[in-house]
C-alpha cells in the first residue's frame, strides 16, 4: 500500500516501476506527479509494468489514486492476468502535444480495466489503448478521449464513455492484423468533435457491436469500413447517423 504521494518526478524519470509478479500496489487515495504545474508533463510513465524476463502475471495496480502530469499515465508489457482498477489520469500536455491514459503493450494480454478515469490527454493522443493484445476485459471506464484497440482481439469491452474529444471508440486494423471477435457493448462515445463515435476500420472482422449509444459525432455515429459490414454484427444500437445500412 502506498503511504505516500509520489514526486513531482524527475524530467525523464518514471514515477512507480514494477518489474514482478504477485506484486499489488494500493495507492490508497495518493496521487502520483510527474511535475508540478498542471498543463506540463513529464515525457516518462506514470506507472510502468514491464520485465525483460519471463512474462509477469498477477500484478494488480488499484485505486482510489491519481496519476497526473505524465506523457503515459500507465503502461504494461510482457504481462498477462492482471489488473489496473479505480485509478484517474490527467494528463493534459500542451507541451508535449501528445499524451495517453492507459496502454496494454505486447506480448501479453488478459488484463483487466475497470473503472478507470482518464481526463485531457488532447486532440492527437488516446485515453485506453490496447496494442496487440487479447483477452481482455476493458469495463467502466470513462475518458475524455478515445479508446483504441489496434490489432487486438476477444476482448470484452462494455459500458464504458468515450465522449467530449476527438473520437470515441476506434477497433483498429494493423499491419495486416485486425482487431476480430470483440463483444462492444453498452458504451457511450458521444459529441465527439472531430471524429466518429464507434468505428471499426477495415480488415476487423467478426465483433459483435450492441446496445451501444452514439450521437453528435462530426463524421458518424457509427462507422463500418468494411464492405456491407463484412461479418461484423450491428445490433441493438442507438444513434443518429452510420456510415452504412448495415448499422442497426
Amino acid at each position: 500500500m502506498l503511504a505516500t504521494d509520489v514526486g513531482p518526478c524527475a524530467p525523464g524519470s518514471d514515477g512507480i516501476d514494477i518489474s514482478a509478479s504477485n506484486v499489488t500496489l494500493n495507492l490508497a487515495g495518493h496521487t502520483i506527479a510527474g511535475t508540478a504545474t498542471a498543463g506540463t508533463c513529464n515525457t516518462s510513465v506514470g506507472i510502468s509494468i514491464s520485465s525483460p524476463g519471463p512474462m509477469l502475471t498477477n500484478v494488480n495496480v488499484l485505486g482510489s489514486g491519481t496519476i497526473n502530469n505524465f506523457a503515459l499515465g500507465f503502461d504494461a508489457a510482457n504481462s498477462s492476468n492482471s489488473s489496473v482498477k479505480f485509478l484517474k489520469v490527467n494528463a493534459n500536455c500542451p507541451d508535449l502535444g501528445f499524451a495517453e491514459g492507459m496502454e496494454i503493450d505486447p506480448p501479453g494480454g488478459r488484463w483487466m480495466l475497470q473503472g478507470n478515469v482518464v481526463r485531457g490527454p488532447g486532440p492527437f493522443s488516446a485515453g485506453i489503448v490496447l496494442f496487440e493484445v487479447n483477452n481482455n476485459v476493458v469495463v467502466r471506464n470513462d475518458v475524455d478521449d478515445s479508446f483504441s484497440f489496434v490489432a487486438s482481439s476477444n476482448n470484452v469491452i462494455t459500458n464504458n464513455v468515450g465522449s467530449n474529444n476527438t473520437g470515441g471508440m476506434f477497433l483498429i486494423t494493423f499491419q495486416g492484423l485486425g482487431s476480430n471477435n470483440n463483444q462492444v457493448s453498452a458504451n457511450t462515445n458521444s459529441n465527439n468533435q472531430g471524429g466518429s463515435g464507434l468505428v471499426i476500420l477495415e480488415g476487423s472482422v467478426g465483433n459483435t457491436i450492441s446496445g451501444n449509444k452514439s450521437f453528435d459525432n462530426t463524421v458518424f455515429d457509427m462507422e463500418d469500413d468494411n464492405p456491407n459490414c463484412g461479418s461484423n454484427r450491428w445490433q441493438g444500437n442507438h444513434f443518429n447517423t452510420a456510415s452504412q445500412p448495415c448499422i442497426h
